[in-house]
């Protein structure tokens, strides 16, 4: 029998997923490796200690299969986007991997906004920039820490060093590379201009060569086969920028889906044939998808699930401490159902982990009285977490009606509670999928289109992916949400204004 592996280094968990041909998840294994912040904003990791969970955690799924690696027949890597591995020479590390929720280049976010620098290079990019893209980093390690450029030979996404780890060969992969700020999307390729517009010109060289991601881009060393314990010669797709996996791995295909993550971070993304070159008529962050010809249109920020695990770990772990995560999770879902919607007026705002309006505001709840209790509190997080996705979807500039259902992934998804209430807040269809490990899955899709297993993605999303529950909107509700959503924009206000006061103390 033969199975697919699958990879997926996220900014808290490193998963290993083995899912046979029929799209069943035979084990998985994670690690969570905690993130290093030496500095304000910033977000590090030591790359060769990722590279030895990601070790670990394929043994551990090796062992829970019960099967033999040769029957691993490909291998789908994907790992958060942007973010930057320096290495030397020898591919070895020469600075700690920093994560995609880093914020030391901020500065040079409003500086490349307010100069014009954005403006001219988006028609090539067709991109706005953030803080953890090459694009500011390396002009931020330009300035501050040249020392680390100067040892630099090799300029890599997290998930380009796991995959040179295990084969020994070094590219880049398109859709991660779409997304850098860094290449022109006509033509496929980083773009001389663009590094030179941002005074990075000597870069340039240290960028490797690019691969499709449904190709192969390399075979299981020896060394990789005898500390994961896979095969040597298992061959390695070249992989996926993870809002691309996710994408794929919940079964999107055409435009007429929406797809929703909510997780660590809050994703939300369609496919389309057109991206704008025209800055001012700019929408969202356009990608090269993994389909050819089309656009990943995404609108994201770390403002999902997360807020609630800090809730979790916070404030009921320590004051219940005999209960287990899933009697906790089941806790909550009962309290918020029996908390009608109309009995509180508290409004959470999920900026814990990054905003997704002011770059310094920070989370919030608002509108308490003393009426309130604990079970209003965790509906307003609950309520709060659902409304920065429907924030999202409302930046993503197209009609909530011209789609015919969202598949929704991450944490909320295990909740039917959190479920519906997106169908409610929304007002369309909302299917969840069946298994834990939707990264994964995609980038095993695209590995078994890379071996020959699949003919095309769409065979794979056939055969790999299967649905869930479907969460049909209660139009009793529509209206309740409405009031709510715009309670919600009004405290986004408030927390942005806080923020600008904040700055002139």
């Amino acid at each position: 029998m033969k199975y697919l592996l699958g990879i997926d280094n996220g900014g808290s968990d490193i998963k290993c997923a083995i899912f046979d041909l029929e799209g069943n998840e035979t084990a998985v294994a994670a690690r969570n490796l905690p993130i290093e912040t030496p500095g304000p904003g910033f977000t590090e990791r030591d790359a060769n200690e990722v590279w030895k969970a990601n070790v670990e955690v394929i043994r551990e799924a090796l062992s829970k299969a019960h099967i033999d690696p040769e029957e691993i027949a490909a291998i789908g890597i994907t790992a958060y986007g942007n973010g930057l591995v320096f290495a030397d020479e020898k591919v070895e590390p020469v600075y700690p991997a920093i994560v995609s929720t880093d914020d030391r280049a901020s500065e040079y976010v409003k500086r490349f906004k307010s100069d014009g620098t954005e403006r001219k290079i988006f028609p090539h990019t067709r991109q706005t920039i953030w803080s953890a893209q090459p694009a500011v980093l390396l002009p931020w390690f330009r300035d501050n820490k040249p020392e680390v450029l100067s040892k630099t030979r090799w300029v890599l996404s997290l998930k380009d060093f796991i995959r040179y780890r295990l084969t020994g060969e070094l590219y880049g992969e398109l859709t991660e590379a779409s997304s850098t700020s860094l290449m022109d999307l006509n033509s496929e390729s980083y773009d001389p201009f663009i590094f030179e517009t941002l005074g990075i010109e000597d870069c340039l060289e240290k960028f490797p060569k690019i691969r499709r991601s449904t190709q192969i881009a390399g075979y299981l060393t020896k060394e990789a086969a005898k500390l994961s314990g896979l095969k040597e010669g298992t061959p390695v797709a070249a992989g996926f920028f993870d809002i691309d996996a996710n994408a794929l791995g919940s079964g999107i295909l055409s435009d007429e889906e929406l797809c929703l993550i909510a997780g660590t971070w809050s994703i939300n993304e369609f496919l389309t044939s057109e991206a704008t070159t025209d800055y001012d008529k700019r929408t969202n962050t356009a990608t090269l998808s993994y389909i050819d010809g089309l656009y990943l249109m995404e609108d994201s920020t770390p403002t999902s699930a997360s807020n609630f695990n800090w809730y979790i770990n916070e404030i009921i772990k320590k004051y219940n401490k005999d209960l287990s995560n899933e009697e906790i999770y089941s806790f909550c879902n009962e309290l918020v159902e029996k908390e009608d919607p109309c009995d509180s007026s508290v409004i959470f705002v999920p900026y814990l982990y990054g905003s997704a309006t002011h770059p310094d505001a920070h989370g919030a709840f608002l509108n308490i009285s003393a009426a309130d209790d604990d079970a209003a509190m965790l509906r307003a997080i609950y309520e709060g977490v659902v409304f920065s996705s429907v924030h999202h979807v409302h930046n993503l500039q197209r009609e909530i009606s011209t789609y015919k259902k969202a598949k929704l992934s991450g944490g909320v998804s295990n909740s039917s509670v959190w479920s519906q209430m997106m169908a409610d807040a929304l007002q369309i269809p909302i299917e969840t999928l069946e298994g834990s490990q939707t990264g994964a899955r995609g980038a095993v899709i695209g590995a078994g289109v890379a071996c020959g297993i699949f003919k095309d993605l769409e065979e794979g999303v056939r055969k790999m992916v299967r649905s869930g529950k479907t969460y049909e909107p209660r139009e009793g509700y529509a209206e309740i949400y409405r009031k709510k959503y715009a309670a919600y924009e009004a405290a986004l206000e408030a927390v942005d204004l806080l923020a600008q006061k904040v700055q002139v103390i």
